[in-house]
């Protein structure tokens, strides 16, 4: 499955470089796509403070307002706006549209879509986090496997469109709460959390599928939606 990572002009954890560091890595070694949202190539500043072979963003897209004083390169820069005018698409969404139409990828993993502390960015999360959503509007008809995940340290944030499997991340408390922005998301099946979900109406309006748990000492959970649901928001948070 071709896939991008994408780096956003979002929060890093710099506590947490080896985090993305290896997640890199990875990505480098099964020749995925990494592309770099206008400010998110400072990650790269601090990843390659201490790197004899620096790591190099294939793409670097947006409109370069969040650039200033970085030091990191790409192997391409893209300044134009892909067909839009202004502010018709942010900085994330080209670099979405671009890792679905011209790199044909159908897996889109995000980065840095948290606010920065004290920053009040609760706009910028809430858009951030909407990209997933917006990838899937873009590919509908095209990838039929389409899959998205915002990815931190100590948390995922899955767009759920079937079936998702979560794996234990340590062995510490293991959080999972739904979020549902439309009104038909209904669960066929969960298995090894705490509070059942199986035959839940998950409504946007009510907060009944917020801090689940695994079961202890559980290793996977398996959530499933029904065959008609609607998409559903899955936070998985290890942060203890």
């Amino acid at each position: 499955m071709k896939t991008a990572l994408i780096f956003l002009n979002g929060y890093y954890d710099t506590d947490q470089l080896d985090f993305y560091r290896k997640e890199i890595d990875s990505a480098v070694n099964n020749n995925y796509t990494l592309i770099c949202a206008d400010g998110g190539i400072r990650l790269f500043d601090l990843l390659n403070n201490d790197e004899r072979n620096p790591i190099i963003p294939d793409i670097l897209i947006g409109d370069m307002d969040s650039i200033a004083g970085s030091q990191s390169e790409a192997k391409q820069i893209i300044k134009e706006w892909i067909g839009q005018t202004d502010k018709d698409m942010t900085d994330g969404q080209l670099a979405v549209k671009f890792a679905l139409d011209t790199s044909n990828c159908c897996r889109i993993l995000l980065y840095g879509g948290l606010p920065k502390p004290g920053g009040y960015e609760t706009d910028h999360f809430i858009g951030n986090l909407k990209l997933m959503q917006f990838g899937h509007f873009h590919v509908k008809g095209k990838h039929k496997n389409y899959i998205a995940e915002m990815r931190d340290p100590y948390q995922t944030i899955h767009y759920l469109l079937s079936a998702l499997h979560l794996n234990r991340k340590n062995k510490g408390l293991q959080r999972v709460s739904l979020i549902a922005d439309k009104p038909n998301v209904v669960v066929e099946s969960s298995n090894n959390l705490r509070w059942d979900l199986t035959s839940l109406h998950i409504h946007p309006d009510l907060s009944n599928a917020l801090r689940n748990e695994f079961v202890e000492d559980t290793e996977q959970v398996e959530i499933r939606l029904t065959e008609n649901s609607a998409p559903v928001y899955v936070i998985h948070n290890w942060s203890g």
